[in-house]
C-alpha cells in the first residue's frame, strides 16, 4: 500500500490559533477533507490513493487536536473550526472546491455552506448527521446528562485505562474487539486504523471533550433545504454512532442529494469498504461533471 506525499504546514487561524494543515498538491479540481473526532487526514488513505492524479487535497487538525494548538481563546464550537476553514482556503486561494466531511466533519461542512455557499462545487457527507448528534448517537437512548457524566471520565478517568488500551491496539487486540461486537469491519486497511487508534490514544482528552461538547451543541437542521449544489449522503447500515434514518432525512430536506447505503458499514465505512465509497463517490463526480 503506497502512501500518498502530502505537504504539511501550519498557519495561524483568526484567533491567532496554530494551525496544522495539509495539502496534496496535485489535482484537477480541489477537494477539502473535514475530519471527523476520530482520526486526522491519514483516515482518508483509501480515498487519497484512489483519486492521487484526478484530486488536490486539503485539510487540517481541528484545534487542540493532533498537531494543531491549543487555542488561547478557549473557541471550539462548530462555528469556529468552520472559520479556520475560511482561513485555510484563503491561505491556499481557493475559490472553488469539493467538500468531504465525515462524522464531525459534516457538522462542519454544512456550517461552512452557510457562511460560503459560493466555494461549493459539491458536498459529499459521510457517516454524519447535520446537528444535535447525542440526540441521534444510539438512537437517542442516552440522554443528555448520561453524556456528561462520560465527558467527565474522559477528562479525568479514562487516561488511567491508556497504557493498557495502547498495549492492545499496538496487538490490534482492540481492532479484534471491536470486530466482534460488529462495530468495525476489518479490510486491507486495518493497519490505518490501528494507527488512528493509536493516535487518538495520544490525545490530550480535556481538548478532546471540549471539542466533542461542542459538537453536541450544533444543529444545521435549518439550512438543509438551502443547499443547492449536488450533494451525495453515504452511510452505513450498521453505523450506531450516526445511524441510517438520519442520513435519509437529511437526504429527503437536501433538494439536490443523492443517498448511498453501505451494506455493513460502521462509522469507518470508507476504512471498511474503500472499493464501494470510491466508486460512489466517482460515479456521483463524473456525473456533475466535476471529475473526467
Amino acid at each position: 500500500m503506497r502512501r500518498i506525499d502530502i505537504k504539511e504546514e501550519f498557519i495561524e487561524s483568526w484567533d491567532g490559533t496554530r494551525i496544522a494543515v495539509y495539502d496534496t498538491q496535485k489535482g484537477e479540481v480541489v477537494a477539502v477533507l473535514s475530519n471527523g473526532l476520530g482520526g486526522d487526514i491519514t483516515a482518508w488513505t483509501p480515498l487519497l490513493e484512489h483519486f492521487k492524479d484526478k484530486i488536490r487535497f486539503i485539510s487540517w487538525d481541528y484545534r487542540g487536536l493532533y498537531k494543531s494548538e491549543k487555542p488561547k481563546t478557549g473557541f471550539y464550537e462548530i462555528e469556529h473550526h468552520a472559520k479556520d476553514l475560511e482561513v485555510i482556503l484563503n491561505h491556499f486561494g481557493v475559490e472553488k472546491a469539493i467538500f468531504f466531511g465525515w462524522s464531525m466533519g459534516v457538522q462542519v461542512n454544512f456550517e461552512f455552506y452557510r457562511m460560503q455557499t459560493e466555494k461549493f462545487l459539491a458536498l459529499i457527507q459521510i457517516n454524519g448527521v447535520s446537528g444535535k448528534p447525542f440526540e441521534k448517537t444510539f438512537y437517542g437512548r442516552f440522554p443528555y446528562w448520561m453524556w456528561k457524566l462520560f465527558f467527565l471520565f474522559m477528562q479525568d478517568g479514562m487516561r488511567c485505562f491508556f497504557p493498557l488500551a495502547r498495549f492492545l491496539a499496538r496487538k490490534s487486540l482492540l481492532l479484534r474487539l471491536a470486530s466482534r461486537l460488529k462495530l468495525f469491519t476489518m479490510s486491507e486497511y486495518k493497519d490505518i486504523a490501528k494507527e488512528l487508534v493509536l493516535s487518538w490514544l495520544s490525545l490530550d482528552m480535556k481538548e478532546y471533550v471540549k471539542n466533542f461538547s461542542a459538537l453536541g451543541r450544533h444543529d444545521a437542521e435549518k439550512i438543509l433545504h438551502k443547499i443547492s449544489v449536488p450533494t451525495l449522503i453515504i452511510y452505513g447500515s450498521s453505523d450506531l454512532f450516526t445511524p441510517s434514518k438520519f442520513a435519509i432525512d437529511m437526504a429527503l430536506k437536501i433538494p439536490k442529494s443523492e443517498l448511498v447505503e453501505i451494506k455493513g458499514g460502521s462509522h469507518y465505512t470508507p476504512l471498511e469498504f474503500p472499493d464501494k465509497v470510491n466508486y460512489a463517490v466517482e460515479s456521483f463526480l463524473k456525473k456533475y461533471g466535476i471529475i473526467s
